[in-house]
């Protein structure tokens, strides 16, 4: 019977997933096309770039989506006369101090000195004299709330050259992303080493240790999420891996963003100079998790950006779960462990309040083990496991081409048979808890009863 379900997901799913990633395809092999803006980026020293926007058409502002903390207004600086950075609650706006139209504007960018919490950081210094750049924080949005037709060029100070996705240039001219999204681009002297399942971008003061086991997880990794996850990414992904450790003996940070395509991963504290036990838990289930968003982000985008972040971050950390137990990293009480931990912050985060609210108060450790919580459950309740949910939920989402928080709910109901669950998981995420751990077994209870047709 499982074989039979196997080759059903071969031969009939699976196609779904390859139509939704041929658009992709389609755009990394076609020349770019004009567009409505030019952006250029000039690396200056110390990972300060020169950004020149050249419009086609006068218009009478830029527009940017916010980015926390007013990175803008406290580290941009407008170089040509006669405009201003109007900040508002929900974007950032560049006009003439006259209210005129404008064709071509030029600032100033700095790296930001703190990092900016569970966000892309903007321009990161990146070993020395790098630079590692988020596009999105730079490409302006149109009034609707999507995207200018923009392409972008990049310029390296002397010694430097350019790398994203698996291309490594002395510059890039009117260049668009592969993946038709945001992405990571880095300027600056480091050469990328390239193997079988990667191009890497690694901070020279990286730890031997660190350099040594990525090595050696990354064919495991990949091999491992191409056979369960049914598919391999269309292009060579790309590592960013910086090491500012710092002084801080007692430290071990990792913080990881990942794109459609790319992945980046910051290691900070001084701890991480040893490979301890706990050290090498952290690295490998830490980049398992960001490796799993390079599936994730292939066939199943959120429709819109606000759409729930613990349905794609729970997910990536059950899964990694998941397979730290199938790679042998993990044993069963050390999985189980972790699941317990999992519904213990959980609960201590909605203590404050709804899994809803929990990005706004801040609360994001929170929306990883309340994920969990809940990819724990859905597995449950579907008769299967995290990993073949989020397969077969990236199937189903391949072919609407993005999903929401209700397709979500809608899917898991059409999954389990059983409106009661899907009406308590949304309980569950929605409702202020007087009683955060309680309402967690109960959820798990429900899972439990959930029919689990045909499985």
């Amino acid at each position: 019977m499982k074989k039979a379900l196997w080759l059903l997901f071969r031969w009939i799913l699976l196609p779904a997933v390859i139509a939704a990633l041929s658009a992709a395809a389609f755009a990394m092999s076609r020349p770019p096309a004009p567009g409505d803006m030019r952006i250029s980026i000039e690396q200056l020293s110390d990972a300060r770039l020169r950004v020149t926007y050249d419009l086609d058409a006068r218009r009478r502002e830029l527009i940017f989506k916010i980015v926390p903390g007013g990175y803008r207004a406290r580290r941009w600086t407008i170089e040509t006369p006669g405009f201003r950075l109007l900040r508002l609650d929900t974007e950032d706006r560049i006009i003439r101090t006259d209210g005129s139209k404008f064709d071509r504007i030029t600032l100033v960018a700095a790296p930001d000195i703190i990092r900016l919490p569970k966000e892309y950081q903007p321009v990161a210094r990146y070993g020395e004299g790098g630079a590692l750049i988020y596009t999105g924080h730079f490409w302006p949005m149109t009034r609707k709330g999507g995207r200018t037709n923009a392409t972008f060029s990049f310029s390296p100070a002397a010694g430097g050259e350019v790398v994203a996705f698996g291309v490594r240039k002395p510059a890039l001219m009117d260049w668009r992303s592969p993946m038709a999204h945001p992405a990571f681009v880095y300027m600056g002297p480091l050469a990328p080493v390239e193997t079988d399942q990667i191009m890497a971008i690694v901070d020279p003061n990286a730890p031997p240790w660190i350099v040594d086991e990525f090595y050696r997880l990354a064919p495991k990794i990949f091999d491992y999420l191409a056979k369960t996850m049914g598919f391999e990414p269309l292009t060579k992904p790309n590592l960013f891996l910086a090491a500012p450790l710092g002084h801080d003996e007692g430290r071990l940070s990792y913080a990881g963003d990942a794109l459609p395509g790319q992945f980046q991963i910051t290691l900070a504290g001084a701890a991480w100079k040893n490979s301890t036990p706990k050290a090498k838990s952290i690295f490998r289930r830490s980049t398992i998790h960001e490796a799993l968003h390079l599936w994730q982000s292939a066939a199943a985008r959120p429709g819109i950006e606000e759409t729930a972040p613990w349905i794609h971050e729970g997910g990536a950390d059950a899964a990694a779960a998941e397979a730290m137990l199938a790679l042998g990293f993990w044993d069963g009480p050390a999985f189980e462990h972790f699941s317990t931990a999992a519904q213990t912050d959980c609960a201590k985060g909605l203590n404050e309040g709804p899994l809803t609210g929990a990005e706004k108060r801040g609360a994001y450790r929170a929306i990883y083990a309340c994920g969990v919580v809940i990819a724990e459950a859905v597995a449950r309740a579907d008769g299967t496991t995290a990993t073949a949910f989020w397969r077969d939920f990236m199937i189903e989402t391949g072919r609407r081409g993005s999903y929401s928080d209700d397709f979500f709910y809608d899917f898991v109901e059409q999954r389990t048979g059983d409106k009661a669950f899907a009406r308590a998981l949304r309980y569950f995420v929605e409702t202020p808890l007087a009683n955060p751990r309680r309402e967690i077994a109960r959820l798990m209870q429900a899972a439990a009863l959930a029919p689990k047709p045909g499985r």
